[in-house]
């Protein structure tokens, strides 16, 4: 359960430790300020782990949404809302925030949005599947294909991320697990370019990238700057972390020629 949850206190209102607790653990104002030229989507946590009993779970975090914050307090077990919903097998669903209620009282105003499964892309979607059990929920990983090693980013097969939003300045990024993969490969990857390398420290240090920082390192690569959707974006940039390779100053059939040695310099010796 996604919950905002705006305190205002009218006059003569009677101040409760009920609501003392409630300022204590929305720090509304702190986020506003601290992500105030953010725009909508995830910005913290909202991940996915599969946990020992093979479930698909979705880890407690925060999303922005028209300018408020919702927090999910607690992990949120997907399989067993799935099986729940009597989902059929073999269809796709996309993982979507349906708005449920609107709660007020004299101190508060409580909104909530509850997680939905619909075949129909929703306003924001915490990601795709093609549903087969509870049981079977595969995170993206990469492929052993060495030509194309990201294809588990696009997969319905297993949970495809691509549109869910990620929280960044001016333009929302990709999701953390997505950059995850992209770490993997550029880890493993023996011919680095200096920008392979830029792309790898940024992602060792944050979780995720910006979009600008994609697409400038797909310009280096292609020239290109303009795509019809994320999907093509995330696409073109995968292909371009493969086919980039680092080029030698010297090709192969270059010889390097050595500058003449000086001989050595005669010092007169003084008696």
């Amino acid at each position: 359960m996604f919950t905002n949850k705006n305190l205002k206190f009218p006059h003569k209102a009677i101040l409760t430790s009920e609501l003392l607790q409630e300022i204590h653990k929305y720090p509304r104002e702190f986020f506003r300020l601290l992500y105030k030229n953010y725009c909508d989507g995830i910005i913290c946590g909202l991940n996915y782990f599969i946990d020992e009993e093979k479930n698909l779970i979705l880890s407690a975090g925060i999303v922005l949404l028209d300018g408020a914050f919702y927090f999910l307090e607690d992990n949120l077990n997907i399989s067993e809302l799935a099986e729940k919903n009597n989902l059929v097998g073999g269809n796709d669903y996309f993982i979507s925030l349906q708005k449920e209620s609107q709660k007020k009282s004299p101190c508060m105003t409580e909104n909530k949005f509850i997680v939905n499964f619909s075949e129909e892309e929703q306003n924001f979607t915490l990601g795709k599947f093609r549903f087969k059990s509870k049981d079977d929920f595969n995170l993206p990983i990469l492929s052993d294909d060495e030509d194309n090693p990201f294809e588990n980013l696009f997969r319905d097969s297993r949970l495809n991320l691509v549109e869910v939003q990620f929280s960044d300045k001016e333009f929302a990024t990709f999701h953390p697990l997505i950059f995850e993969v992209v770490k993997n490969f550029l880890l493993s990857k023996k011919n680095k370019t200096p920008f392979d390398y830029s792309i790898l420290t940024c992602l060792q240090n944050n979780e995720v990238i910006s979009l600008q920082t994609v697409k400038s390192y797909i310009a280096e690569e292609t020239g290109e700057d303009t795509f019809e959707n994320r999907r093509e974006l995330l696409e073109t940039f995968c292909q371009c972390l493969v086919s980039s390779e680092f080029k030698s100053q010297y090709s192969d059939s270059e010889e390097v020629t050595e500058s003449p040695r000086r001989p050595p310099r005669h010092i007169p010796c003084q008696i």
